[in-house]
C-alpha cells in the first residue's frame, strides 16, 4: 500500500476531498543542494494536489489523514499511461509510412511524423477512457486509511 499524508478539505457523501503537498522525490537526499533535479524542482512552485478519495473513517474537514492506494492499481495505471500512447504513436506512424509507400507518395518522413502525432493523441484519448471506466472500482481508488496520528489501519 502506498501511503501519503493529506488534509481533508471537504466531504461529499462517502468521499472526501483531500489536499496533499507536491514535493520533490529526492527532498531528503544529502546531496540535494548540488543536484540538478532539486534545482529544477525549485523552479516550479510547490503546489497542492486535491484528490477525491473514499472516506472510510468518516473524516471531517481540517483533519490530517493517511491516504492509501494499492500498489497494483498504481502499477496498472502507470503502465497504461506509458504503453497505450506509445503503442498508438508507433503503430500509426508505421502504418502511415507504409501507406505512403504503398501509394508512392514521396514526402519523406512526414507521413510517419503525422501518423505518430495522431496515434499519440488517440492513445491519450483511449487511456483517459479506460482509466475513467476503471476508476469506479473500489480496488482502484485511493482511500483514507486512518487519522495521521493514529496507528490502526481502517482498510487493507
Amino acid at each position: 500500500m502506498i501511503e501519503e499524508t493529506a488534509t481533508v478539505v471537504g466531504v461529499d457523501d462517502e468521499y472526501a476531498i483531500v489536499e496533499t503537498e507536491r514535493r520533490a522525490a529526492c527532498g531528503s537526499c544529502h546531496s540535494a543542494g548540488s543536484c540538478s533535479t532539486t534545482v529544477l524542482s525549485g523552479l516550479f512552485k510547490r503546489r497542492r494536489n486535491q484528490l477525491r478519495v473514499l472516506n472510510t473513517i468518516q473524516a471531517r474537514p481540517g483533519q490530517q489523514v493517511i491516504v492509501g492506494l494499492q500498489e497494483t492499481a498504481f502499477l496498472k495505471v502507470s503502465a497504461a499511461a506509458y504503453l497505450i500512447p506509445l503503442i498508438g504513436m508507433l503503430g500509426l506512424a508505421i502504418a502511415c509510412q507504409a501507406l505512403a509507400g504503398q501509394f508512392s507518395i514521396a514526402t519523406g518522413e512526414l507521413p510517419a511524423i503525422l501518423g505518430g502525432l495522431l496515434g499519440f493523441m488517440i492513445g491519450l484519448f483511449l487511456f483517459k477512457r479506460i482509466v475513467g471506466h476503471s476508476s469506479n472500482d473500489p480496488a482502484n481508488q485511493a482511500m483514507i486509511l486512518r487519522q495521521a496520528n493514529s496507528q490502526s489501519v481502517g482498510f487493507v
